[in-house]
């Protein structure tokens, strides 16, 4: 009843948090699926909106990001770093690389949701998620996920 009261209490003081609502599907998550599934539905969905991609494996990041458009590209592109500028365009996010500097001096590229706040930036082998792959994102919703092969 308490831990009730406490949620309810953080419920109508910051109802954006929908503290309930996460707590009430963790606790289906962990009942139904057991530990392991909840701390990869966590994960999947703090990368889905915006959270962190790191540390996730490739079946999961293919289950969260299915439908999302994609591209493929050598992994020896990255030996010695990619500009990101390049990326953006190879990737398919951007038509020209103008546009993609605009996209980048204005804050709305992100390399699996970190935001890219250079041109100058280059994207490198150290950048791939699971080991062969990286989540691109323009603005909150446009995602596109480059696969590198060998």
């Amino acid at each position: 009843l308490e831990e009730i009261a406490s949620i309810e209490k953080e419920g109508a003081s910051a109802p954006e948090k929908r503290t309930a609502q996460r707590r009430l599907a963790e606790e289906v998550t962990r009942l139904v699926h057991g530990e392991e599934a909840l701390r990869g539905a966590v994960k999947a969905s703090e990368a889905m909106f915006g959270g962190a991609v790191a540390g996730i494996d490739a079946r999961t990041l293919d289950d969260i990001f299915a439908d999302v458009p994609s591209a493929e590209l050598p992994r020896d592109r990255l030996a010695g770093g990619l500009s990101i500028v390049d990326f953006l365009v190879e990737s398919g996010l951007s038509p020209g690389k103008g546009a993609a500097r605009r996209l980048i001096d204005g804050g709305g590229v992100y390399l699996n949701n970190v935001r890219v706040e250079s041109a100058e930036r280059s994207v490198t082998a150290d950048d791939l998620v699971a080991g062969s792959a990286i989540v691109l994102r323009q603005g909150k919703k446009n995602y596109r996920i480059v696969r590198f092969k060998v």
